[in-house]
């Protein structure tokens, strides 16, 4: 394993999905200006149910191709064969599913085209996963971080135009997704041409046996995704059979604020996946180092982005949507109590595929799931929105209590207290300095930021949660990979002249 490869991926895709992130927010909040609280409810409503169709489709499918292809290169084209043939049966079947959900439960023409077009551009993005996955099992992180900042470019542009007085047609909530389905067809089509001029040149499958097989596998992994993003939309599907549209709209307003930052730990994981694999297979000693290192690194980004959203969130909601959602900034301070647990749990979730223990992930993710609808369903009649709110927090918190215990099931160490009271007491200090001189509006919220990131790295050198010799560590193995391109390049040179 080469882990200045792994380094290099991560502020790869870490960069990229800054960008892409920024990029995607501002998709959320035109979208959300454009189409009013109620509207935009209904809208999110569709997203959660194309989303989780998506999941299902998938079934763990391109986790398996990353899994698999990474332990052995050479079988990537009959891999990539076979997962072709079973990913269009699943996802025609799927697009049926998304057709029949929506005419039974949306009630205007254009709503339920709306959520057919969204089903159709869900489904595109699932093929572009299938594709992209040869990449990310490659480590070539670079062509999943350039198409996810162009598709956000392509999104944005065609949001604009069909909520334009040019548009062809009238309804902006039509217009918004079709808008999705054409940059989603773009990102397809990149991912196709990349991987069959690149990579690897693969036609439909026919060997039953291993298709057979390949479901089996991914049966506990594809379950477990498909909880975990129910999880993730059941908030918003509760609300909107027991709550009213505005609630929903609230709701989904403050927790896309909450999607946007959990693009972090994805970013991070997917360059990280095909080496806890690795690792998983050859050396279980040097995959507990591997793993307790990164999961520092995630508790040391997640716990002060946790007490910024705290601090910040009713000013955040007043920028970012303006009065019409400001019933969301409480919303926003509760979910932003999950965001530990979202980075947290994403990499023991990784940790479990790559071990072949995806059992533990469905437990965990089941638990989750249960939780949080109990707990939506007794609160909700009563606070609304922030009944939802801390159903979240409730399934969040018994994820990540099942998956510490079954970490001790596979043997994987890690000192929760040790790693965790100094970036946890620098956040509460954090909080509270910067919530005497925090004010309305935009300078301000730039100010107390700035003021609380430095306040919070000066504290990790002076607490030594890091040291200079580990940074100096790092951005050495990201120079030295960067002298051995240029030496390759330039040794490619001299042998053509």
């Amino acid at each position: 394993m080469s882990n200045k490869r792994v380094v290099q991926n991560i502020l790869l895709v870490f960069s990229s999905e800054g960008i892409g992130g920024i990029l995607s927010f501002v998709i959320v909040l035109l979208s959300a200006r454009l189409l009013g609280v109620d509207n935009f409810g209904v809208f999110s409503y569709i997203l959660a149910i194309t989303s989780v169709c998506q999941l299902v489709a998938d079934f763990g499918l391109t986790n398996l191709i990353v899994r698999e292809i990474a332990k052995d290169k050479s079988k990537s084209e009959y891999i990539m064969s076979n997962v072709l043939s079973l990913a269009w049966m699943l996802s025609l079947l799927i697009l049926a599913v998304v057709v029949t959900v929506s005419y039974f439960t949306l009630e205007s023409q254009d709503e339920i085209l709306a959520a057919c077009l969204m089903g159709l551009a869900v489904l595109a993005t699932y093929h572009s996963v299938v594709y992209s996955s040869v990449c990310r099992a490659y480590e070539r992180m670079g062509y999943n971080a350039f198409s996810f900042v162009v598709h956000k470019v392509i999104l944005l542009g065609f949001i604009l135009f069909f909520t334009s007085s040019f548009s062809p047609v009238e309804s902006q909530l039509l217009g918004i997704a079709i808008a999705y389905l054409i940059a989603n067809l773009c990102q397809y089509l990149f991912f196709f041409v990349v991987v069959t001029r690149h990579f690897i040149t693969f036609s439909f499958g026919q060997d039953v046996k291993f298709c057979i097989q390949l479901l089996r596998d991914a049966v506990p992994i594809g379950a477990s995704m498909v909880i975990r993003r129910l999880t993730l939309q059941v908030d918003i599907l509760i609300l909107t059979f027991i709550a009213l549209p505005s609630a929903v709209g609230v709701f989904s307003a403050a927790y896309k604020v909450v999607q946007v930052v959990d693009m972090i730990p994805f970013a991070i994981c997917l360059p990280l996946f095909p080496a806890l694999s690795r690792l998983a297979s050859t050396d279980l000693k040097q995959l507990n180092t591997f793993f307790a290192n990164s999961l520092t690194g995630f508790l040391i980004v997640s716990i002060p982005i946790s007490g910024l959203l705290i601090l910040s969130a009713e000013n955040l909601v007043m920028m970012f949507y303006g009065d019409d959602y400001s019933n969301a900034g409480p919303v926003l301070q509760v979910l932003a109590f999950s965001i530990v647990g979202l980075f947290v749990n994403m990499l023991l979730s990784y940790l479990f595929i790559s071990l072949n223990k995806q059992r533990f992930y469905l437990y965990s993710a089941a638990a989750c799931l249960g939780i949080n609808a109990i707990v939506d369903f007794t609160l909700i009649p009563f606070w609304g929105e922030l009944g939802a709110a801390w159903g979240t927090i409730a399934g969040e918190l018994s994820y990540f209590a099942l998956c510490v215990f079954f970490l001790k099931q596979v043997n994987i160490q890690y000192a929760w207290v040790q790693h965790t009271w100094r970036p946890i007491l620098l956040a509460v200090m954090d909080v509270w300095g910067c919530s005497f001189i925090l004010e309305e509006g935009i300078k301000s919220q730039i100010l107390v930021s700035v003021l609380y990131v430095a306040f919070y790295i000066l504290g990790l050198f002076v607490l030594r949660v890091l040291t200079l010799v580990q940074v100096k560590q790092v951005v050495g193995s990201i120079l030295a990979k960067q002298v051995q391109k240029d030496k390759q390049q330039k040794s490619t040179e001299s042998g053509l002249n």
